[in-house]
């Protein structure tokens, strides 16, 4: 399942369990079980699934636990359980690799062990005692060891608790739970910076940290390797692929683990690929970490551009499904996009004003960066002959940019700016003059004016308006288009906040 942490599926589905195969170049999942509504109240929080393959183990958003077996046509759970509301919001649930009927899930503060019973329609929830006598931290993870009936659990201290059983591993026939039936036995400090992830590999205990560290220990917790770059952001997942790269180098099993190489995600929103033999990182990919505000399609290729508030852009093919190029821009995040309607350029619109001209296919700059707005930029487009390219900011502005010829060769330039609206612009829009191939240009705010500028009259410095129309009495309008020629008349089309769309004669501006 997608859904994040607090957040409502809207399928408030358990998730898609599926299998990958390779049918050519690309991935083709194929769910193969869907269970629907399994936390219709708080959607789904934790999810695990068994060793053998056979069961689920389900958490809430709130404080419902369930167990099923996704492979029963029921969409009903084996069994579930409440929690106390005073064992916190539990994030993260795994099984017992050895057991299949007891897993265990953390809170931030609190750590519960659980034992169901195959049949009985059981599950006990067993509250962990600790009393420490130094700092522990917030819970991130927790893992059961390979070799003894312990439990780990990592903490923002840099620390790993070690749980243990007080009294039978397995309840009675008469399935009591035993309550406080597990303890924290030991504290043990192994570094300084906060553990974000904790795993049991084979035969070792593996960790990662803020600091993008990840760490090989064996069963007593002792230091076996210890993996780490300068660039690499808190992790927040490992996963290990399935064979080492030359298995006859050792013989030993740790060593053997030692050299599978993984993978990493971190909170930055990077997957990295690890050789262990050259201790090599490299980028597999990269997503945003921002909220996406732009996207553009290339008017004749299978493209879009996708940029974000992280100033990460990446182009996409949207057939294939390929992730193409991309560029980071670390000074400031993206707010619009556009391409021109001949698809050789790419424009991009930062929150701290800056106009950047890119290369449709490499997305280098044709130019250098454009800052003369006077604040973020909010609405970016060119011209239907690719000559002008004019933009909006949140300080009501509308600045154009213009092709000319610059030691006989083609380059954009600044040409001039308006304080043009005294509330915010909601369109600006290039068309096409009726008696001539020349571009016009409109922008739309939410004054009420409707904003015609005279291109053709305009030079360095001085942007000229031709016409300067209110289009609404009492709504605000909101967005702006062309209607389609349907006949020899010309509209505009404009809608507002009363939900109404008007049509307005693009000569005279009167409503139709």
């Amino acid at each position: 399942c997608n859904c994040r942490p607090r957040a409502r599926c809207s399928d408030h589905c358990v998730g898609l369990l599926l299998w990958v195969t390779l049918t050519g170049p690309l991935f083709h999942r194929i769910p193969v079980r869907t269970i629907f509504e399994s936390h219709p109240e708080d959607g789904v929080g934790a999810i695990a699934i068994s060793q053998d393959a056979k069961y689920l183990a389900t958490i809430s958003s709130g404080t419902r636990v369930c167990v099923w077996k996704w492979t029963s046509p029921t969409e009903k759970p084996m069994c579930s359980t409440e929690l106390k509301p005073e064992f916190g919001y539990q994030d993260y649930v795994i099984f017992n690799p050895q057991n299949p009927y007891e897993f265990v899930s953390n809170s931030k503060t609190q750590v519960i062990f659980y034992l169901w019973f195959l049949g009985k329609g059981v599950l006990c929830s067993l509250e962990c005692l600790g009393t420490f006598k130094s700092t522990v931290g917030r819970f991130s993870q927790s893992v059961f060891h390979f070799n003894n009936l312990q439990a780990l659990t990592g903490t923002s201290a840099g620390k790993l608790v070690v749980w243990d059983t007080v009294g039978p591993h397995i309840p009675s026939r008469e399935l009591r739970a035993k309550p406080h039936s597990v303890k924290a036995i030991k504290l043990v400090p192994i570094q300084k910076d906060s553990l974000t992830v904790l795993k049991v590999f084979e035969s070792c205990i593996v960790t990662g940290d803020v600091k993008g560290q990840v760490k090989f220990y064996d069963g007593q917790l002792r230091l076996l390797a210890c993996y780490s770059h300068s660039k690499v952001g808190s992790i927040q997942s490992i996963s290990f692929s399935k064979t080492p790269p030359d298995p006859s180098d050792s013989s030993n099993s740790v060593s053997l683990t030692l050299n599978r190489n993984f993978i990493l995600s971190t909170s930055d929103a990077t997957v990295l690929h690890v050789a262990t033999d050259r201790a090599n990182f490299e980028k597999v990919m990269e997503e945003a970490t921002k909220a996406v505000n732009a996207i553009a399609c290339h008017p004749r290729e299978a493209l879009i551009a996708v940029g974000s508030h992280c100033g990460l852009l990446k182009v996409w093919d949207y057939q294939q499904h390929q992730y193409l190029v991309s560029r980071i821009f670390p000074k400031a995040g993206i707010q619009c996009l556009s391409y021109d309607p001949k698809g050789y350029f790419l424009a991009a619109g930062f929150t701290d004003g800056s106009v950047y001209i890119l290369d449709a296919i490499s997305l280098q700059s044709s130019c250098k960066e454009f800052k003369f707005s006077w604040g973020p930029v909010t609405h970016i487009s060119f011209s239907h002959d690719s000559e002008y390219l004019a933009t909006a900011d949140e300080k009501y502005s509308v600045t154009v940019y213009k092709r000319v010829w610059r030691n006989g060769r083609r380059c954009w330039e600044h040409l001039a700016g308006l304080h043009s609206h005294y509330k915010p612009i909601r369109s600006i829009l290039f068309g096409v003059q009726l008696d001539s191939n020349k571009p016009r240009l409109l922008s739309l705010g939410e004054d009420r004016q409707l904003v015609e500028y005279d291109l053709n009259s305009s030079s360095k410095d001085h942007l000229v308006v031709l016409h300067r129309n209110r289009v609404e009495q009492i709504a605000v309008p909101l967005c702006l288009a062309w209607y389609p020629q349907l006949s020899t008349e010309s509209f505009i089309l404009t809608a507002n906040n009363c939900y109404k769309m008007k049509l307005y004669d693009t000569t005279t501006k009167m409503c139709r």
